[in-house]
This record gives structure tokens, C-alpha cells and sequence, in this order.
């Protein structure tokens, strides 16, 4: 919630303390993944998403702990930058995370963690700095444009993957990508519930946040990313998401004010 126990004189610190509350919550998840993943009763395609699904979703659930101040978005962009640096720190080489290497990569190879793990931080980062869903302006004009980022990067993405590698089926997709059909319906039933989701829990503290008003816009940007993750190049995904979810929000923004009735000021 737009949160500060401590008073307006320490917003500063308290926002410090949310942060390091983000990170030990999403460090869990990680120990949790990889705890799975080395006791081997869950498959190795659920334990790998795990992490993908889950840490989008809960980062941004976190941010209910920050005060909601101007800098607020400037101290909660430091949690994914943190993790943008360790990823590319373990990838290089220079230092070791067994558990990170485990959760999060296909093969064990270090390296991997260059690659889509680190897109999907880099993501993160720029999701919190330009869309943290309080604005300059204040909490009534919050605004939902991450949920929906974060609802389809993590949940769409993420359960695509599984669904497209447990059942098959017909590939699609675009210069060596192994999309399928089954899997694209993954990605759009995950993304509006996901999506679906965060509104609802958001809605607890932002009563503008309906989501009898955002179902269809759900619908609509979830079927435009779908689409998009579909057809994107291999390994690209997190990144033609992010952008798709962010011009079809800005199209109806300014196009469609009545269908989209939020404006971000940043």
C-alpha cells in the first residue's frame, strides 16, 4: 500500500527498508526454485519457469510496501537493478550462485543467465523506472499499465513455455523460434489471469483500479501480445512483449481515452 510507518520526515528510509524487503522475498522464491529443482519431484520444465512465473508478479505486489512518494520508484528500481548486475556477474563468471545457475537456467551453464534471465531483469528495471504505478502526481492517478506488463511477460510467457513444451504440437514462429499453437493459448489464458490478478489485488488500494472496466482491456492487449510472443525471434520475447504491451497501452491512452481512462504522468 502507499505505506510509511515512519512518517513523511523518513519516507527516504522507509522506502530503503521496502527494498530490502523485496529482495529477501524474491531471494526466497530463488532458494525455493532451486531447493525444488535439487530435491527432483517437480519436472525440470516447471522448476526453470518457476522463478519467471512467480518473481514478476510478487515484485510488483511488493511494491504496496513503498510510501508512494516522487522517489519511491527511484529507490524500487534498485531491486531489479541488483539482481541485472548479479545475473551479469555469475554469467561472466566472476562469481558463483549454484542456486541462481540451478533456478534459472536450462543447461547449468552459467552463461545462460546472459540471455533471457537477463532480459527479463532488464525489464523489470525499466518497467519500475517508467511505470511504478504511483506517479509524480499522486495515487489518484495511479496507473495500471505494469500490471499488465508483468502479467503477460511473467504469467503469459512463462506458462506458454510449459504448456508448449508439455503438449506439443505445430511450431510457429519466426527465425528459429519453436512456438506452438498450444503454447500461444498458454500465454493468453496466463497472461489475463495473471494480469486479472494484480488488478484485483491493486484494487484494495486504488479503488479506480476496476477490473469490470480493465477486463477488456486485459483481453485485448493479452491477445496483442500473444501474437507477438508468437512470432518473435528466438530468445527475444521479453523484450517484444514489454514493447507491445506499451504501445498498445499508449494507442489506447490517446486514441481510446474512454476504453483506457488512465494517463501517466510520470
Amino acid at each position: 500500500m502507499v505505506f510509511n510507518p515512519f512518517g513523511s520526515n523518513l519516507v527516504f528510509v522507509w522506502d530503503l527498508i521496502a527494498t530490502v524487503i523485496s529482495i529477501v522475498i524474491l531471494l526466497a522464491i530463488v532458494q525455493l526454485n532451486a531447493l525444488m529443482q535439487k530435491k527432483g519431484k517437480v519436472s525440470q520444465i516447471i522448476t526453470r519457469k518457476f522463478v519467471h512465473i512467480f518473481a514478476g508478479p510478487v515484485f510488483v505486489v511488493t511494491w504496496m510496501l513503498f510510501s508512494g512518494e516522487i522517489i519511491s520508484h527511484y529507490i524500487a528500481v534498485i531491486v531489479p537493478l541488483l539482481f541485472v548486475l548479479q545475473f551479469i556477474t555469475i554469467g561472466l563468471g566472476v562469481i558463483k550462485n549454484e542456486s541462481f545457475v540451478a533456478s534459472m537456467s536450462r543447461s547449468g551453464d552459467p552463461r545462460e543467465l546472459l540471455q533471457g534471465t537477463l532480459y527479463y531483469s532488464i525489464v523489470m528495471v525499466l518497467m519500475t523506472f517508467f511505470w511504478f504505478y504511483v506517479p509524480s502526481t499522486g495515487i489518484s492517478n495511479a496507473n495500471p499499465t505494469a500490471l499488465l506488463i508483468i502479467g503477460c511477460i511473467s504469467g503469459g510467457d512463462g506458462l506458454a513455455d510449459i504448456i508448449g513444451r508439455k503438449f506439443g504440437g505445430k511450431k510457429i514462429g519466426l527465425k528459429g523460434s519453436e512456438k506452438t499453437i498450444v503454447g500461444s493459448i498458454g500465454m493468453l489464458v496466463g497472461s489475463i489471469l495473471v494480469s486479472s490478478i494484480l488488478v484485483l489485488i491493486f484494487s484494495l488500494e486504488v479503488p479506480n483500479f476496476d477490473i469490470i472496466k480493465l477486463i477488456l482491456p486485459i483481453i485485448l492487449v493479452s491477445i496483442i501480445a500473444t501474437v507477438v510472443e508468437a512470432l518473435s525471434p528466438k530468445g527475444t520475447d521479453n523484450f517484444t512483449i514489454f514493447l507491445a504491451v506499451i504501445i498498445v497501452i499508449l494507442i489506447l491512452e490517446f486514441g481510446f481515452p474512454g476504453f483506457w481512462p488512465y494517463s501517466y504522468s510520470f
